[in-house]
């Protein structure tokens, strides 16, 4: 151990590397993540797709039928959803229509708010289990930046993993999101792990991940160009292939190693095939054994197939001919239907196909930014590190810039690829679908290790200020992980300006919405209304919270004319940051001159129909000029046309408080309601 000193390891790091190489230290901190992601959603409301994915995966288990959203991950949904196996919950019944419709949201809403089940005790369970599937993610990054940099490359790839917002919002919400990054992490390491050294241990592993991330959600399907472009590198770097089957032997040929890798491609293949297939009880027919005259999946199919495109002609021959089970072809069809173009709000601008910088700019402003300052130290101590062999931990002999690039390479690959897809996306609704780039720079910020044996302490002090930087970041946002934005967007307090959906409000905050209420009095209506405009799943009613629903929410049913008819009055109005950007909304985006005109012919219509109404012969007479639901209608798009000025209005001030950077407080008076209402055309 002396050596390192005399290399210019500082000292007490000889002991520090014996620590945190032992499995106690990265268990510790593999247990400290699991209580901060766990403890942090304790006070916090289902997210909006939560509730589909508990209720999907429940599904799945007690009823063999897979007509709710198959096209978001089997294996995730059945993951979270385990634990109520083991409990009494009821399900709704599956001969009522909104089953027999595959209605998810009316499905999942039951489940949760009309069975009288323990909704904390689900979320809990389920985000428990999460919870453990992201600490698998946080052994894979240990591990593998460990094999490139040593133990204390591992132990930084792991601190920033432990700490990061991202990985602590998402490691325990009940969704597909961090299934798909921890199964498209590994089953890259471990493809090219099988391509240096194939064994059956190898293959069989790395089809087991492929297959996993198949099964996690159909993103995943973006490790078949990675494997592709990685059997490239693996071919063109002219390395012999070892091979340890029957005894060991390399391959050195080109065309031969091909061959051999081609024979286990094809044994992976079916591995992954007979996988997928048990994860749909082996059938092809998507539905149960409980039928009713009309079953179908929420879309029918001839609907989704219309968005499918060049791919409808492979989707339409591999239904044909059951190549693989319905529910999975439905999800792929919808899926590449339903991401062609999606609602999407980026500092104030609003678009249905997105931009091509939509997912950097998440990047930008959703990361710590002692990240960047890590991953630019990594690569200046990359470029060092070519002098040290991969996972030795202190420099030794030279090595070529090309044996570095090329240990590191499926790293490099997978980020390339993903972001590809990412900045070609439309689907521009959330960082979360970027969460897979992260585990990857996470593993190359290890390189940041190898300053730590040279004799600078300014280096090392860069380093060491960015790690702690970095967790102070972290520290100072819980237990509100989701909303964190960093200092380049003004933090979470101006988040709402720059991004929404599940970047920042996914309906999580309707426990603290509640006490927010209490803490400052807001129980009776009567004496002080409380207006609600709520983006999520959840059940405002179910946390206690006494408030008018605003237009534009499907969790409470309403009456188009009473609530056309009933005036906005001031009083406290809490407004989700995603509904005040208007993506979810009837009539979404600026308030537009069009608006305007729409507005006030509607509003000259709702002064005749209340003068009509008073007169029951001229009433009547109305009715029949008019078509059956006519007033319904315009009615209804006047208090949805109503709404959206007022948010119009309150996009042009700061809202007088947050509730977990969610959800925005503005306490108006009656005048300003006149004003937002009935005023100038709003400029927002």
């Amino acid at each position: 151990m002396g050596s390192k000193g005399q290399q210019g390891n500082p000292r007490g790091l000889d002991g520090l590397l014996d620590r945190v190489s032992q499995p106690w230290f990265v268990f510790i901190l593999l247990a400290l993540f699991w209580c901060m992601a766990v403890s942090a959603q304790l006070e916090k409301s289902a997210t909006f797709d939560e509730t589909a994915h508990l209720t999907g995966g429940y599904s799945y288990w007690v009823t063999q039928d897979f007509r709710l959203q198959p096209e978001n991950g089997n294996l995730s949904q059945r993951w979270v959803a385990l634990p109520l196996l083991f409990s009494h919950y009821r399900f709704p019944s599956l001969y009522q229509p909104a089953w027999v419709e595959a209605s998810l949201w009316d499905v999942g809403y039951l489940f949760f708010y009309r069975m009288h089940n323990d909704v904390r005790e689900m979320l809990l369970s389920g985000r428990a289990m999460m919870a453990l599937m992201a600490v698998g993610l946080g052994v894979l990054v240990y591990a593998w930046s460990r094999t490139l940099f040593g133990p204390l490359g591992g132990l930084i790839s792991l601190l920033l993993f432990a700490f990061s917002p991202s990985m602590l919002a998402h490691g325990s919400l009940m969704t597909s999101d961090l299934p798909v990054t921890l199964f498209v992490s590994a089953a890259v390491w471990s493809i090219w792990t099988m391509m240096q050294r194939l064994t059956i241990g190898t293959v069989v592993v790395s089809a087991a991940a492929i297959a996993a991330a198949l099964l996690s959600k159909l993103s995943g399907l973006v490790v078949l160009p990675i494997a592709v472009l990685l059997l490239v590198i693996r071919l063109a770097s002219r390395r012999p292939l070892r091979v340890s089957l029957f005894g060991e032997f390399y391959v050195r040929a080109p065309m031969q190693q091909l061959a051999v890798l081609g024979v286990a491609i094809m044994i992976q293949a079916v591995v992954v095939l007979a996988v997928l297939w048990s994860f749909y009880d082996f059938r092809y027919p998507a539905f149960g054994p409980v039928r009713n005259e009309g079953d179908q999946f929420i879309k029918p199919w001839e609907m989704v197939l219309t968005g499918t495109g060049r791919w409808t002609p492979v989707i339409e021959f591999a239904r044909d001919h059951h190549l693989l089970p319905e529910a999975y072809l439905y999800g792929l069809s919808f899926m590449i239907g339903h991401t062609a173009a999606r609602r999407a709000f980026l500092n104030g601008e609003y678009r249905m196909e997105g931009w091509w910088y939509f997912f950097p700019y998440c990047l930008l402003v959703k990361s710590p930014l002692p990240l960047f300052v890590l991953l630019a130290s990594a690569a200046a101590g990359a470029a060092a590190m070519c002098r040290a062999s991969p996972g030795s931990s202190r420099p030794s002999a030279p090595e070529p810039v090309g044996d570095r690039l090329y240990a590191t390479s499926p790293l490099w690959v997978l980020l390339g690829v993903y972001w590809l897809f990412a900045v070609a996306s439309h689907l521009n609704i959330g960082e979360r679908y970027i969460l897979p780039t992260y585990p990857p720079m996470f593993v190359l910020a290890g390189a940041t290790a190898f300053w730590f044996y040279l004799p600078s302490r300014a280096l090392k002090g860069v380093v060491l200020a960015s790690v702690a930087w970095f967790m102070l970041e972290s520290v100072s946002v819980r237990p509100h992980y989701l909303a964190y934005f960093n200092q380049i967007a003004g933090g979470p307090a101006q988040a709402y300006r720059h991004l929404v959906d599940s970047s920042l409000d996914w309906g999580q905050d309707l426990p603290g919405l509640k006490r927010w209420l209490d803490r400052h009095g807001f129980t009776d209506p009567e004496r002080t209304p409380v207006y609600l405009a709520y983006f999520g799943s959840g059940s405002p009613a179910y946390y206690g919270i006494k408030a008018r629903a605003l237009p534009g929410q499907w969790y409470e049913g309403r009456s188009p004319i009473e609530e056309a008819l009933k005036p906005l009055t001031g009083g406290v109005y809490c407004i989700s940051a995603t509904t005040l950007q208007t993506p979810p909304i009837r009539y979404w985006g600026s308030w537009t001159e069009a608006y305007e005109r729409m507005y006030r012919t509607l509003l000259a219509d709702v002064e005749q129909y209340k003068e009509a109404k008073r007169d029951p012969e001229r009433w009547q007479q109305r009715l029949a000029e008019s078509e059956p639901e006519f007033w319904d209608n315009r009615l209804e798009m006047f208090g949805d046309l109503r709404f959206s000025r007022l948010l119009a209005y309150l996009r042009e001030r700061n809202p007088d408080e947050q509730v977990g950077h969610s959800i925005l407080i503005y306490r108006l008076t009656d005048e300003q309601l006149r004003q937002a209402i009935y005023g100038p055309i709003p400029m927002r």
